[in-house]
């Protein structure tokens, strides 16, 4: 069942927004260490940066969060801590990548 703030765990929801905030997470990631490393020039020159419209995976990622919040708010506030953790690691990052070869162009 469905409560606000006190969703159990378990529900389908929850999961549901949970993999969907780690998918969005990760593509996110990708795409502001890309820019980054443009920035910093430790990125060559020919390597191409994501589409625009990725951008709204950082969006929906939040969005996704603030979902989680309303739902179960000390289930996200963990969920987050852990998607930092990740996201220092570079485990979203390469998650990321793999999820983003089919939008990159090969020139």
């Amino acid at each position: 069942m469905v409560t606000l703030f006190n969703t159990a765990i378990s529900s389908p929801i929850i999961i549901g927004l949970t993999i969907l905030y780690c998918i969005t997470e990760s593509i996110a990631t990708y795409d502001i260490r890309l820019i980054q490393w443009k920035k910093h020039g430790t990125l060559p020159h020919n390597t191409q940066l994501l589409p625009k419209w990725t951008g709204v995976f950082t969006w929906l990622s939040w969005l996704v969060l603030v979902a989680l919040i309303f739902l179960n708010w000390k289930y996200a506030i963990a969920v987050f801590i852990i998607a930092f953790i990740l996201k220092v690691l570079p485990v979203l990052e390469t998650i990321g990548k793999l999820l983003v070869t089919p939008f990159r162009s090969k020139k």
